[in-house]
Parts: structure tokens; sequence; C-alpha cells
């Protein structure tokens, strides 16, 4: 990795563990833990789901060595609990955060490790210095957003959300999409409220009140929007002006275009 090593992230997911504690990082599959987080226990579900997108990275890293190690979908467990027992999406921030940011890593691991990496590294970097496991959760939503939207066009940005949607448990059928994904978002305390009001083109200005993702340029990240509607609907979702209120943004989105028209992870505002 550039900056860091496999033993920094190691070493990160020992400072995260406990002797005895409640939850494990297991295979969705399997129901075992695979290295680096095999007899790892945590104390709470934050730092597991932290530990999570750490191991993540880490097996990623590794497979860039050694391409037999498995592809792993890792989750939080509670002891008590098999795999299957476990609920997506979680009702805590930071288990949400993991499973659409490992997805997503997962996926960009296979196609262009210099993103997972530089991800991982600012992660790496702030760890140290973000107690609060919700900032540092949704840091990883926002380093990988800015990162795609550097990167890539609006027509790979589509390509990565589609498969990191279609990586996440599939979402039941919906008449309301866009609400069900608001919905969601409100239930992992993304956001607080929200509001919807229909325009004359078939979309809507969505009113997003309490929006914790930040980006550091004041542009809006609406990739959390993005991934959560592809889990319920096929045409790309199109974001169009952003502006941003007093506690939050309104954003105007519409969808129905057979291909994306403008970026998925963030979009200017103005």
């Amino acid at each position: 990795m550039v900056g860091h090593t496999l033993l920094d992230i190691r070493t990160r997911l020992e400072e995260l563990s406990v002797a005895v504690g409640p939850y494990r990082v297991v295979s969705a599959k399997t129901g075992h833990s695979p290295i680096p987080v095999s007899g790892l226990q945590f104390p709470t579900r934050a730092t597991a789901a932290e530990a999570a997108s750490v191991a993540t990275a880490y097996r990623t890293a590794l497979r860039r060595y050694d391409p037999a190690v498995h592809v792993q979908d890792l989750i939080v467990c509670d002891q008590g609990l098999s795999p299957a027992e476990e609920q997506f999406p979680a009702e805590d921030l930071p288990e949400y955060c993991h499973s659409v940011t490992a997805a997503l890593l997962e996926i960009l691991s296979r196609r262009d490790g210099r993103v997972q990496r530089s991800v991982m590294d600012r992660y790496l970097d702030a760890a140290e210095n973000t107690p609060d496991r919700d900032r540092l959760s949704l840091l990883l939503i926002e380093s990988l957003a800015e990162a795609i939207d550097a990167h890539y066009t609006a027509r790979q940005q589509y390509d990565l959300l589609r498969a990191t949607a279609d990586r996440l448990p599939q979402s039941p059928g919906t008449e309301a999409p866009l609400r069900d994904t608001l919905s969601v978002l409100r239930s992992t305390d993304i956001l607080h409220s929200f509001e919807l009001n229909p325009v004359p083109d078939d979309g809507h200005r969505v009113t997003l009140h309490g929006y914790r993702v930040d980006d550091r340029d004041g542009d809006c990240i609406v990739l959390p929007v993005a991934v959560e509607l592809l889990r319920r609907q096929s045409p790309p979702p199109q974001f169009g002006h952003v502006a941003r209120t007093r506690d939050g943004w309104t954003v105007h989105l519409s969808s129905g275009a057979e291909t994306p028209e403008g970026p998925l992870a963030v979009v200017p505002s103005g």
C-alpha cells in the first residue's frame, strides 16, 4: 500500500479488538472468521464494523501478492447469532457504512487498486485522531465518494455503484424506491429527516435535514443515496441542482434515463 503496510492494517485490527467481546467479524457465506480477523473479538458493533472494513482492505491488498486468497463478504455477527440471523441494513451507522464501503472496496480492488489504497491510507491516517466511531465510518464513505469522483466518468461511476448495489442483499420491489431509500438512510442515522416535493419534469426536489455525510470542498456527497436507489431500481438516478441549506441539502433528483447523465458520487453545489 502507498504510505501504509499490511502490518499497519493488522496493528489497527489488534487495537480495535479485546480479549473477550460479544462481536466477531465473519464470512457471510461460511460463518467463520478469516485472516486477519480469525480469533479476534470486539467490544461493540461499531468497533466490529470498523474492523470489518479494515479487514476487507487487508484481504484485497493481500490478494495482490497471493491471488489464491478468496473474496469474502465480511459481516459483523453477535456471538449469540448466526450470520443468517443478522439483518441488513443494520440499525447503527457504523455497520451500515461498513456494508456499503466493504462492498465497494472489493469492487475497486479488482478494477483499480490505486483508489482503494488511497482511501485506506486516508482512513489509517485519521484513525488515530478520530475517536468518534460514527465520524470515522462516515469518513470512509466520504473518502470513497471523493476518490471515485476524482478518477471516474459518470458512466464508470454508474458501473461501480451498480456492481456495489448488486453485492448487497437485494431489496424487495417497491413502488416508492426514492422514499424507501431515504427511509433506510434515516433509520441508519445518516440523515435526520427528509421531504419529497414533486417537480414538473417527473422528478423530485429532495430536502435532506441533518445529512451527516460531508465533503471537504463543500459539495454534496450523494453516493449513499445512489447506492440505495440502485438496490431498488435499474435506471441510474440523475442528480441535478444541489444547494446547501441551514441543516442539510436540497437536491433535484430524477430517474428514467438509460445512461447516467451526471456524477453519482459527488455533485457540485451551486
